[in-house]
């Protein structure tokens, strides 16, 4: 492609010392049977050979920044964002990749759907340590998708997703920078993009791999536990609209936080422990409990249906 024709799809990979995962992730990108993109490589400063992989790679379309992020993925984002050209942003994370017809899929049926803001494909999830590999099939979306959001849970991920440009930028939508948002930027950010009125469609078709390693972010389970009740508090007493008794969508909310661990615990054999923390749920809200064990079942049963 000609350094002169604008991509279309402007893939933001955001990076710190991941080459051994780096030269999988851009050698997808490059084997897309679609060849209207563009990818912005965002290196926080790596210590490792990430510039001698960059090196390997002779393609214009691939575009190198360095940022110092002080820990904070969002500003490598949000930088990769402001320098996209294409009309879509697509989110590759620098240790998964995609499989070949990702982008032809999916910009199939953005011309099938114009009025679509955002698309997401399912993931195959890869866990290196256990060798365990598991379909993520992602969404669904359904009425009063950021309220589901907010109540049930983060149902997307950044390597799954498309966005179009125009929308982020007309809506003022960034990934949020806090330190108490580290790890669940993401979520964060479908939340800003339902709440302003993004269209969103899932595609059921497995696209790519999202590994799960020892140094994912996502895998430094405190952090993350804490971070995401930061994020959620923020949107149910901040942010969200639908519902004035703040505290009683908190108490919803935070049941399904304790069934989820409560889950956790006994897979662990952690019966006793796992038994409180269901009772802690129930208590916390009943109502709260069976609209999510209830959310949980349809979802399950449209998987095995699809």
């Amino acid at each position: 492609m000609s350094k002169t024709i604008t991509p279309r799809v402007s893939v933001v990979i955001p990076t710190y010392n991941h080459a051994h995962f780096l030269g999988r992730a851009l050698q997808s990108v490059v084997d897309q049977t679609y060849t209207k993109w563009e990818a912005i490589v965002v290196d926080n400063h790596s210590t490792d050979n990430t510039a001698a992989v960059l090196h390997d790679f002779s393609e214009p379309r691939i575009i190198f920044l360095k940022i110092h992020n002080n820990g904070v993925i969002a500003a490598s984002r949000n930088m990769g964002i402001r320098a996209a050209k294409g009309e879509w942003i697509a989110f590759l994370d620098s240790d998964d990749h995609w499989y070949p017809d990702k982008l032809e899929m999916v910009c199939k049926r953005i011309k099938e759907e114009p009025a679509v803001d955002v698309w997401s494909t399912d993931e195959l999830l890869v866990d290196e340590t256990t060798g365990e590999r598991r379909l993520l099939r992602y969404g669904p979306c359904t009425s009063g998708f950021y309220e589901g959001l907010l109540v049930r849970g983060n149902c997307m991920s950044p390597s799954a997703t498309l966005v179009r440009r125009d929308f982020l930028f007309q809506k003022d939508i960034l990934f949020r920078e806090e330190k108490d948002f580290v790890t669940v930027e993401d979520y964060d950010f479908w939340m800003q993009l339902a709440q302003k009125g993004a269209k969103f469609r899932f595609i059921h078709s497995v696209q790519g791999e999202y590994l799960v390693h020892r140094t994912n972010n996502s895998g430094q389970d405190l952090l993350h536990r804490q971070n995401t009740l930061n994020l959620l508090k923020d949107h149910a007493y901040n942010r969200q609209t639908f519902q004035p008794d703040r505290n009683r969508l908190w108490r919803k909310i935070h049941a399904r936080l304790l069934l989820g661990s409560a889950k956790k615990l006994i897979g662990e054999k952690q019966f006793a422990l796992g038994v409180q923390t269901l009772m802690l749920a129930f208590k916390s809200s009943p109502t709260g409990c069976f609209s999510c064990i209830q959310s949980n079942l349809v979802k399950r049963i449209s998987n095995i249906i699809a």
